[in-house]
Protein backbone atom coordinates (compact mmCIF):
# COMPACT_ATOMS: atom_id res chain seq x y z
CA UNK A 1 0.00 0.00 0.00
CA UNK A 2 1.34 3.39 -0.85
CA UNK A 3 1.68 6.18 1.50
CA UNK A 4 -0.76 8.33 -0.28
CA UNK A 5 -3.70 5.52 -0.02
CA UNK A 6 -2.77 5.45 3.79
CA UNK A 7 -3.18 9.33 3.77
CA UNK A 8 -7.07 9.26 2.67
CA UNK A 9 -8.00 6.76 5.58
CA UNK A 10 -6.98 8.85 8.44
CA UNK A 11 -8.62 11.94 6.42
CA UNK A 12 -12.13 9.85 6.64
CA UNK A 13 -11.19 9.07 10.96
CA UNK A 14 -10.41 12.34 11.17
CA UNK A 15 -13.50 13.64 9.28
CA UNK A 16 -15.71 11.05 11.43
CA UNK A 17 -13.93 11.78 14.64
CA UNK A 18 -14.92 15.84 13.79
CA UNK A 19 -18.43 14.89 12.69
CA UNK A 20 -18.61 13.69 15.79
CA UNK A 21 -18.00 16.29 17.59
CA UNK A 22 -20.06 18.81 15.66
CA UNK A 23 -23.10 16.39 16.77
CA UNK A 24 -22.37 16.49 19.83
CA UNK A 25 -21.76 20.45 19.65
CA UNK A 26 -24.90 20.91 17.94
CA UNK A 27 -23.50 22.50 14.96
CA UNK A 28 -25.37 21.31 11.51
CA UNK A 29 -23.49 23.32 9.42
CA UNK A 30 -19.93 21.94 10.55
CA UNK A 31 -21.89 18.05 10.98
CA UNK A 32 -22.63 18.35 6.64
CA UNK A 33 -18.92 19.96 6.35
CA UNK A 34 -17.52 17.03 8.10
CA UNK A 35 -18.82 14.20 7.13
CA UNK A 36 -18.57 15.29 3.57
CA UNK A 37 -15.02 15.48 4.36
CA UNK A 38 -14.66 11.92 5.92
CA UNK A 39 -16.80 10.63 2.68
CA UNK A 40 -14.25 12.18 0.33
CA UNK A 41 -12.10 10.32 2.37
CA UNK A 42 -12.95 7.01 1.49
CA UNK A 43 -13.42 7.85 -2.30
CA UNK A 44 -10.22 9.04 -2.66
CA UNK A 45 -8.90 5.58 -0.86
CA UNK A 46 -10.39 3.85 -3.50
CA UNK A 47 -9.02 6.05 -6.49
CA UNK A 48 -5.54 5.42 -5.07
CA UNK A 49 -5.75 2.09 -4.77
CA UNK A 50 -6.87 0.93 -8.16
CA UNK A 51 -11.10 0.76 -8.16
CA UNK A 52 -10.79 1.40 -11.99
CA UNK A 53 -8.65 -1.62 -12.30
CA UNK A 54 -11.81 -4.47 -13.10
CA UNK A 55 -15.51 -3.85 -14.02
CA UNK A 56 -16.48 -5.04 -10.56
CA UNK A 57 -14.05 -2.51 -8.08
CA UNK A 58 -15.40 0.34 -10.51
CA UNK A 59 -19.12 -0.36 -9.73
CA UNK A 60 -18.15 -0.28 -6.22
CA UNK A 61 -16.39 2.70 -6.58
CA UNK A 62 -19.47 3.86 -7.97
CA UNK A 63 -21.83 2.66 -5.08
CA UNK A 64 -18.98 4.58 -2.53
CA UNK A 65 -19.71 7.83 -4.26
CA UNK A 66 -23.67 7.17 -4.39
CA UNK A 67 -23.11 6.44 -0.62
CA UNK A 68 -21.45 9.97 -0.01
CA UNK A 69 -24.54 11.33 -1.59
CA UNK A 70 -26.94 9.41 0.51
CA UNK A 71 -24.78 10.23 3.73
CA UNK A 72 -24.97 14.35 2.86
CA UNK A 73 -28.87 14.41 2.56
CA UNK A 74 -28.92 12.38 6.03
CA UNK A 75 -27.14 15.52 6.98
CA UNK A 76 -30.08 17.75 6.61
CA UNK A 77 -32.59 17.55 9.16
CA UNK A 78 -36.52 16.29 8.22
CA UNK A 79 -37.93 13.60 6.27
CA UNK A 80 -37.29 15.20 2.73
CA UNK A 81 -33.53 15.18 3.44
CA UNK A 82 -34.36 11.75 5.17
CA UNK A 83 -36.24 10.06 1.78
CA UNK A 84 -33.45 11.31 0.01
CA UNK A 85 -30.42 9.58 1.93
CA UNK A 86 -32.64 6.67 1.67
CA UNK A 87 -33.14 6.38 -1.94
CA UNK A 88 -29.75 7.25 -2.88
CA UNK A 89 -28.28 4.43 -0.08
CA UNK A 90 -31.12 2.27 -1.68
CA UNK A 91 -29.36 2.64 -4.89
CA UNK A 92 -25.51 2.44 -3.54
CA UNK A 93 -26.62 -1.03 -2.04
CA UNK A 94 -27.92 -2.10 -5.38
CA UNK A 95 -24.85 -1.29 -7.32
CA UNK A 96 -22.93 -3.22 -4.25
CA UNK A 97 -24.94 -6.28 -5.02
CA UNK A 98 -24.23 -5.94 -8.43
CA UNK A 99 -20.56 -5.61 -8.02
CA UNK A 100 -19.89 -8.13 -5.55
CA UNK A 101 -21.92 -11.05 -7.60
CA UNK A 102 -19.82 -10.11 -10.80
CA UNK A 103 -17.06 -10.42 -8.85
CA UNK A 104 -18.52 -13.60 -8.45
CA UNK A 105 -19.35 -16.34 -5.41
CA UNK A 106 -19.47 -19.60 -4.02
CA UNK A 107 -22.71 -21.57 -4.45
CA UNK A 108 -22.69 -22.31 -1.20
CA UNK A 109 -21.25 -19.60 0.94
CA UNK A 110 -23.86 -17.32 -0.51
CA UNK A 111 -26.65 -19.68 0.65
CA UNK A 112 -25.50 -19.27 3.89
CA UNK A 113 -25.10 -15.87 3.67
CA UNK A 114 -28.73 -15.26 2.16
CA UNK A 115 -30.02 -17.09 5.27
CA UNK A 116 -28.13 -15.13 7.80
CA UNK A 117 -28.87 -11.86 6.24
CA UNK A 118 -32.57 -12.67 6.25
CA UNK A 119 -32.10 -12.91 9.52
CA UNK A 120 -30.50 -9.70 9.78
CA UNK A 121 -33.42 -7.68 8.12
CA UNK A 122 -36.26 -9.61 9.94
CA UNK A 123 -34.65 -8.53 13.23
CA UNK A 124 -34.33 -4.76 11.87
CA UNK A 125 -37.90 -4.75 11.17
CA UNK A 126 -39.20 -6.15 14.23
CA UNK A 127 -37.20 -4.18 16.47
CA UNK A 128 -38.28 -0.71 14.58
CA UNK A 129 -41.57 -1.87 12.73
CA UNK A 130 -43.84 -0.29 15.52
CA UNK A 131 -42.14 3.15 15.67
CA UNK A 132 -42.16 3.54 11.47
CA UNK A 133 -45.28 6.40 10.57
CA UNK A 134 -47.40 4.14 7.87
CA UNK A 135 -46.13 6.52 5.11
CA UNK A 136 -42.64 4.93 4.84
CA UNK A 137 -43.28 1.01 5.96
CA UNK A 138 -43.21 0.50 2.37
CA UNK A 139 -39.92 2.27 1.77
CA UNK A 140 -38.10 1.14 4.59
CA UNK A 141 -39.39 -2.13 4.23
CA UNK A 142 -37.94 -2.51 0.33
CA UNK A 143 -34.91 -0.56 2.16
CA UNK A 144 -33.56 -3.51 4.49
CA UNK A 145 -34.48 -6.26 1.36
CA UNK A 146 -31.76 -4.30 -0.60
CA UNK A 147 -29.43 -4.36 2.71
CA UNK A 148 -30.21 -7.61 3.12
CA UNK A 149 -28.83 -8.89 -0.45
CA UNK A 150 -25.80 -6.80 -0.49
CA UNK A 151 -24.96 -7.84 2.71
CA UNK A 152 -25.58 -11.27 1.70
CA UNK A 153 -23.59 -11.11 -1.82
CA UNK A 154 -20.62 -9.04 0.01
CA UNK A 155 -19.84 -11.35 2.46
CA UNK A 156 -20.08 -14.30 0.11
CA UNK A 157 -18.03 -12.91 -1.86
CA UNK A 158 -15.40 -11.74 0.54
CA UNK A 159 -15.37 -14.66 1.91
CA UNK A 160 -15.68 -16.84 -1.46
CA UNK A 161 -12.24 -15.08 -2.24
CA UNK A 162 -10.83 -14.62 0.98
CA UNK A 163 -11.12 -10.68 0.64
CA UNK A 164 -11.45 -10.52 4.59
CA UNK A 165 -11.66 -6.54 4.25
CA UNK A 166 -14.63 -6.58 2.12
CA UNK A 167 -16.51 -8.89 4.18
CA UNK A 168 -15.89 -7.27 7.10
CA UNK A 169 -16.18 -3.87 5.26
CA UNK A 170 -19.78 -4.81 3.90
CA UNK A 171 -20.83 -6.28 7.49
CA UNK A 172 -19.84 -2.34 8.94
CA UNK A 173 -21.74 -0.79 6.67
CA UNK A 174 -25.24 -2.64 6.95
CA UNK A 175 -24.57 -2.72 10.92
CA UNK A 176 -24.51 1.39 10.89
CA UNK A 177 -27.90 1.75 9.60
CA UNK A 178 -29.31 0.05 12.32
CA UNK A 179 -27.84 2.89 14.55
CA UNK A 180 -29.74 5.13 11.30
CA UNK A 181 -33.03 3.42 12.00
CA UNK A 182 -32.35 3.74 15.99
CA UNK A 183 -31.67 7.90 15.78
CA UNK A 184 -35.16 8.05 12.94
CA UNK A 185 -36.78 5.82 14.45
CA UNK A 186 -36.03 5.56 18.24
CA UNK A 187 -34.53 7.91 20.65
CA UNK A 188 -32.25 10.63 18.94
CA UNK A 189 -29.20 10.11 21.08
CA UNK A 190 -25.60 10.80 21.00
CA UNK A 191 -25.06 7.40 21.32
CA UNK A 192 -26.18 6.16 18.05
CA UNK A 193 -24.02 8.18 16.11
CA UNK A 194 -21.27 7.68 18.42
CA UNK A 195 -21.74 3.73 17.36
CA UNK A 196 -22.96 4.43 13.81
CA UNK A 197 -20.62 6.78 12.04
CA UNK A 198 -17.49 5.12 12.97
CA UNK A 199 -19.22 1.68 12.00
CA UNK A 200 -20.54 3.39 8.57
CA UNK A 201 -16.86 5.08 8.06
CA UNK A 202 -14.71 2.20 8.62
CA UNK A 203 -17.23 -0.72 6.70
CA UNK A 204 -17.07 1.72 3.87
CA UNK A 205 -13.16 2.35 3.76
CA UNK A 206 -12.45 -1.43 4.37
CA UNK A 207 -14.65 -1.67 1.19
CA UNK A 208 -12.63 1.00 -0.93
CA UNK A 209 -9.42 -0.63 0.36
CA UNK A 210 -10.39 -3.77 -0.80
CA UNK A 211 -11.04 -2.90 -4.28
CA UNK A 212 -7.68 -3.02 -4.79
CA UNK A 213 -7.81 -6.71 -5.19
CA UNK A 214 -7.99 -8.33 -8.81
Amino acid sequence: MSLVSVVFPIVTGLGCAAALASARAGLPRAYAITKATASLGFIATALTTGATGAAWSSLALGALVLSAAGDMALAVRGAKGFLVGLVFFAVAHSVYFAAFTLHGTRGLIFGATVVVAALFAGGAWLSLCDRIPGSLRIPVGVYLVIVAAMLAAGTATGISHRAWLLACGVLLVAGSDIAVGRERFGEPLFANKLLGLPAYYAGQTLIALSLAGP
